[in-house]
């Protein structure tokens, strides 16, 4: 059975106010309208209201919104040597890798896949979730896993069993993990795939409204204090 994997994260008062003052979109990468053998490099990037991205390929998930100011890239990488520099295209599979439909997956088996979420100054990206599953629908090592935030490891995982069934869900708190450049990186087994990469963009609010607002919000514990 697949399971939910949850990335252990913690937030303070700062992050949810900034939260509240923040304006987000979300786009979720399902890879449905895609129907090619290989992955462009600048696939998602910059989705917008429309629908459509940089390239004006059109299509995208908008369930949660879009995301106009997120650059993605994603291709296969070193994982081999550690230096997880471009090797080429990642490749897109519709089928059998758990109960997912159309997933990227890295060639050749032995190296890895990289994504990258670099946020436009003045915004955060946010990571939400993503799926992976085993193929041909059956359980499949995956000896690394990793997501990165500005450059800094927040959840590693190594030589796990993805699910050939039921494709296993990978949450984050997206109030926690977000920075200006996010990384989903995996290797060492083609035969894992990924897919539903949900991620959001937020407004990052300037010091003035987070001064007004903290005013706000201790006037009210006042008020609140005083009909007490």
């Amino acid at each position: 059975m697949g399971k939910t994997r949850y990335a252990l994260t913690f937030a303070g008062v700062l992050g949810t106010v900034a939260l509240t003052l923040a304006l987000s979109h979300a786009t979720v990468i399902d890879f449905e309208n895609l129907n090619l053998a290989s992955i462009p490099d600048d696939y998602a990037d910059r989705v917008n209201d429309s629908g459509f991205d940089s390239q004006n390929r059109g299509g995208y998930n908008l369930t949660f919104g879009a995301t106009p100011n997120v650059q993605v890239r994603m291709f296969s990488a070193d994982y081999q040597n550690g230096t997880w520099n471009r090797l080429g295209t990642l490749f897109l599979w519709s089928s059998n890798y758990a109960n997912l439909v159309n997933v990227a997956y890295h060639s050749p088996s032995n190296q890895g896949a990289r994504f990258i979420f670099t946020a436009d100054p003045g915004y955060w990206v946010r990571l939400h979730s993503f799926q992976m599953g085993g193929w041909p629908n059956t359980n499949q090592p995956l000896p690394f896993l990793q997501v990165l935030v500005d450059g800094n490891p927040v959840f590693t995982q190594q030589n796990i069993t993805i699910s050939g069934s039921t494709a296993d869900t990978f949450n984050f708190d997206p109030n926690v993990v977000k920075g200006g450049v996010i990384e989903i990186r995996f290797g060492g087994n083609w035969n894992v795939g990924i897919d539903n990469i949900g991620f959001s963009q937020e407004l990052i609010p300037e010091p003035a409204s987070l001064l007004a607002l903290g005013a706000g919000l201790a006037g009210l514990m006042g008020l609140r204090r005083r009909t007490q």
